[in-house]
């Protein structure tokens, strides 16, 4: 009996050690203390992929680059263990842009997809569409005014599309968002154009401002015009863009924008996946 009761002594013992082990490991790989918005730009290539985390742990993939790359650099700012994403948005369906959500759906538990409605004629794209039909995962079309709440007042809120865009170029109709949290902000541009951003000048010019701007289009010289970068008057930009990419992107004309107005700019083909993350008073980098 003796010898029994020792031998579940043991066997609780290493249970207790497990678990506590396991504590452990949650805690040293547990998301920042809620009250804080994390956002990163992922160093996928030549492509775009964006990740936030609101304080109260929504979890949103904006793009998801060109390939399966995505998935290593999600492990490195997610928690550890975490298989959902609440909501991925494709701001534009050119494949530098949602290819590399095929592998994330095969891994992640997925919310729902948002999308801007514009056409693309890439086989790719149809089976991404399909993959969502067959997981049931909703598809909802983004739309101006449309917000996603993200803990403690933080906010994501789509500033275009404002109409149906399903004639437009991919680029013309991709989804621009602005991320609110406090005193803090966060202007997301996918990949528009000088067309769209002089509109957005002329008609939605109060909602430009932003402590940050995630450069459109890569850097390219069709974006990021002089009346753009000035109304959105950023203290930062952040271009996603892949080393020694085949388009020169970012383009010299940008980057000399970007100077012009005193903006400090980073850029993933350098400086790798850049995260910041915000109190709802001032970003802090890391």
């Amino acid at each position: 009996m003796q010898t029994i009761l020792k031998r579940n002594g043991l066997l609780v013992l290493i249970g207790v050690l497990l678990f506590t082990n396991v504590f452990i490991w949650q805690a040293a790989f547990a998301s920042p203390e809620h009250g804080f918005l994390t956002v990163a730009v992922l160093d996928i290539g030549q492509g775009d992929s964006i990740y936030i985390e609101g304080p109260d742990g929504t979890e949103v993939l904006v793009d998801g680059g060109p390939d399966g790359k995505v998935l290593s650099e999600l492990g490195k700012v997610m928690p550890f263990g975490d298989i959902s994403l609440d909501v991925l948005i494709v701001t534009n369906p050119d494949k530098d842009h949602y290819g590399g959500f095929l592998d994330v759906l095969k891994k992640y538990n997925v919310g729902e997809v948002l999308e801007p409605g514009t056409e693309t004629p890439g086989e790719t794209y149809r089976i991404f569409k399909r993959e969502l039909a067959d997981k049931h995962i909703p598809v909802v079309l983004a739309r101006r005014d449309m917000a996603l709440q993200l803990g403690d007042g933080a906010v994501l809120r789509i500033l275009f599309p404002d109409r149906d865009v399903s004639n437009f170029s991919t680029n013309d109709g991709s989804i621009i968002m602005r991320l609110d949290y406090g005193s803090t902000s966060v202007m997301l541009s996918g990949d528009t154009t000088k067309l769209i951003e002089e509109y957005m000048v002329n008609r939605y010019q109060k909602d430009l401002p932003a402590t940050i701007l995630k450069v459109a289009h890569h850097g390219s010289k069709t974006s990021s015009g002089s009346h753009f970068v000035e109304a959105v008057s950023p203290e930062y930009a952040v271009i996603s863009d892949g080393k020694n990419n085949k388009y020169g992107h970012p383009h010299q004309v940008t980057l000399d924008t970007l100077l012009k107005y005193g903006i400090r700019f980073f850029r993933t083909d350098q400086e790798g996946t850049t995260v910041f993350e915000s109190d709802g008073k001032s970003f802090v980098f890391r």
